[in-house]
């Protein structure tokens, strides 16, 4: 719990619990209801909750899915009843929980933009002085009077998000309503949003984005399986919320199957049998930040001695583009000898790894001695696994959309004034 602030807390939590009856058929509802008999079983979705948020914090709340942010943020809001403790407020409330949540389907986005201002707190006379201003965030006009119910979903959150916003509240809560939107939307929301959190205005939101609270938040939180794991500064909470969905990707890439074996081609001479990342600890992985050590470790077994054969990886990101590959027969790398026959494991490194946000799939093979200086391609490999293993790549920071990171620095900034 964050302390050091003499003011009284706008938000007050103290011993929050949600708990919901879970059954497993239908006629165990009716039993209980009809017979009185105790059937299915207790989940709690959030477990002895406790916090204070003083005037001006902007706090980010992040977790995986089902962790019970959002019915963290809906008790707070007064949208859902708490099974225990208590939730103390302090000045007014504006929430976005589930946009387009509260707006009647078979009402005009117009009509819908007055009852929705209403419902944060103004009056009728405000919310029509309110209108031009929020029609025009939003960019619907044109639309502005047709049945909320045929508005896409990319609409219904411009319509919402405009609404809750044109107010200024004291306690801002956001559930993840940035995420909704095109690209350009979105961008107009975060400069609202930043302007709202300099404001003065107390904030509090979930996001996926560990970016996002990196670049607005004052203070994060993390929350899993119901309870607050650590609540501290933005960085070293992100930190732990990144280092923990690395794992979890790791964990669930490890056990999907590797590349399908009808890809993986033999010859009479090699096969590969194994082929593993490993972190830099030698632990195996397979999902990676950005700019991480990487080694790749390859199992051969070979039936008769091979000189000097060449080895070639390629890496795929997974809508089929190909961001690189590698071959160890180009002259600034080492030849690898002669092996033996039987067993042979060869270890690689990618001493910084450079690729982008996203997933990637591995290919491997080996090939004879090149015959001659002019074969500019290498073809019939001794051994070749087609996508043989899939892995993650997370960047810390900002995401980059992009195959990789081309690293730039700046050697000179000239401002055209010479001096005497």
């Amino acid at each position: 719990m964050t302390t050091g602030h003499s003011q009284e807390p706008v938000i007050r939590v103290r011993g929050l619990g949600k708990s919901y009856r879970v059954f497993d058929h239908p006629r165990e509802i009716l039993a209980e209801v009809l017979l009185g008999r105790k059937n299915g079983r207790e989940f709690k979705a959030l477990r002895d909750i406790s916090f204070d948020v003083h005037r001006g914090e902007v706090i980010g709340l992040v977790g995986p899915n089902g962790a019970g942010k959002s019915t963290l943020l809906k008790i707070i809001a007064g949208t859902l009843d708490a099974t225990e403790g208590e939730v103390q407020l302090t000045g007014s409330v504006s929430a976005i929980l589930e946009l387009g949540t509260g707006f009647q389907p078979d009402y005009s986005g117009r009509e819908n933009v007055v009852l929705g201002a209403m419902c944060l707190g103004l009056t009728r006379t405000e919310a029509l002085e309110k209108l031009d201003e929020i029609i025009d965030f939003s960019e619907l006009r044109g639309v502005i009077d047709q049945p909320f119910r045929t508005y896409s979903s990319g609409m219904k959150a411009r319509l919402t998000f405009s609404t809750a916003i044109s107010v200024s509240p004291e306690i801002f809560i956001v559930d993840e309503a940035l995420a909704a939107g095109d690209a350009y939307f979105v961008n107009k929301c975060l400069i609202r949003m930043k302007e709202i959190c300099t404001s003065g205005a107390t904030v509090f939101f979930v996001s996926h984005s560990t970016d996002l609270v990196k670049r607005l938040c004052t203070r994060a939180m993390l929350i899993e399986n119901g309870e607050m794991v650590l609540d501290g500064p933005v960085l070293e909470v992100c930190t732990a919320y990144e280092m923990k969905v690395l794992d979890h990707s790791s964990s669930v890439l490890q056990a999907v199957v590797p590349g399908s074996k009808d890809l993986n081609l033999s010859s009479a001479t090699a096969r590969i049998e194994t082929v593993e990342l490993l972190n830099k600890e030698g632990r195996a992985q397979n999902a990676y930040f950005q700019h991480e050590m990487v080694k790749v470790k390859i199992g051969l077994h070979l039936s008769d001695l091979v000189v000097n054969p060449a080895l070639w990886l390629k890496i795929t990101r997974s809508d089929g583009v190909n961001a690189t590959s590698w071959l160890s027969h180009e002259p600034e790398f080492h030849d690898l000898g002669s092996l033996p026959s039987g067993p042979v494991s060869i270890d690689l490194v990618m001493p910084d790894l450079e690729l982008g946000d996203g997933e990637y799939l591995l290919t491997v093979a080996i090939f004879p001695e090149k015959s001659s200086a002019d074969s500019a391609f290498y073809l019939d490999p001794l051994a070749l696994w087609e996508q043989c293993l899939r892995f993650t790549v997370r960047r810390r920071g900002r995401p980059l959309n992009t195959i990789y990171d081309q690293q730039v620095k700046i050697v000179g900034v000239s401002t055209g004034v010479e001096n005497d």
